[in-house]
């Protein structure tokens, strides 16, 4: 009788522990899609870059870059980026779409290869309006 109680036990335990590990993913989820939301709608998230516009492009109808470093340090360290492709001082390493098809800064990632390439099809994903 204990044995079969002890193993009941163990049963449950087991039962608790998976819907509640089963809890914690779909929370992390339920965050990450909340947090991709609110970027989308604001055009930024904490810790994401805005590049200023330079050059003869008109800002208004061709929005600025902006860097969703979240994105990246969820997959990549620091070092991944830090200090070979980019300056730790934001702003201190030049970001053209030049240097980018010459496989420099993000060009040496976004190559259509490794991620999604800097490509006209692809604007979007990086030139984000701002949600006034």
């Amino acid at each position: 009788m204990v044995t079969s109680t002890l193993a009941c036990d163990m049963k449950l335990t087991m039962k608790k522990k998976e819907t509640q590990l089963t809890q914690s993913i779909l929370g992390c989820v339920l965050m990450l899609f909340v947090i991709q939301a609110t970027a989308a709608q604001a055009g930024t998230a904490p810790g994401d870059i805005r590049y200023s516009r330079e050059g003869d492009v008109e800002t208004e109808s061709f929005p600025p870059s902006v860097f969703q470093h979240w994105v990246h340090r969820i997959q990549y360290r620091c070092d991944a980026c830090h200090d070979s492709l980019f300056e730790m001082k934001q702003g201190s390493t030049p970001v053209t779409m030049d240097l980018m098809k010459e496989g420099k800064v993000c060009g040496t990632c976004h190559n259509g290869e490794l991620a999604f390439g800097a490509t006209l099809q692809n604007c979007n994903r990086c030139h984000v309006s701002p949600v006034e």
